[in-house]
């Protein structure tokens, strides 16, 4: 519930910084007095009034997310990757010794091993 909660919450986020929203708020004199969101705010005055002004401040991402193009400079990642390399420890593999007991035999075919190698098994 909490993931669906943060996921509409950031969904609105990004909606609306991306969308653009108009904060505006209403002075009287030097004391703040109302503010809105998306419109104009109420004047305290019923009238026009010389001490009384609004100010409005929008909020919105200004940058474009679409790429107008992909460029890649592959000439960079092939200078940096003989360094990446140098710089992987590495380790000399230990040589595995066989040992054989020539004596074992197999164990004799029974007719579910013989039957388990010829079917197909779907995982």
């Amino acid at each position: 519930m909490l993931k669906k909660i943060s996921h509409i919450l950031l969904a609105l986020l990004i909606a609306v910084t991306s969308m653009g929203m108009t904060v505006s708020k209403h002075y009287c004199g030097s004391t703040y007095d109302s503010f809105s969101i998306n419109s104009t705010p109420e004047s305290c005055c019923e009238g026009p009034c010389d001490q009384c002004h609004n100010e409005t401040m929008t909020i919105k991402i200004k940058d474009d997310f679409s790429i107008t193009s992909f460029d890649f400079n592959f000439t960079q990642v092939a200078n940096l990757l003989p360094a990446e390399i140098q710089l992987l420890p590495t380790e000399t593999p230990e040589e595995i010794s066989s040992f054989v007991i020539s004596r074992h035999t197999p164990p004799p075919l029974t007719v579910q091993r013989v039957l388990s190698n010829l079917q197909t098994f779907r995982l």
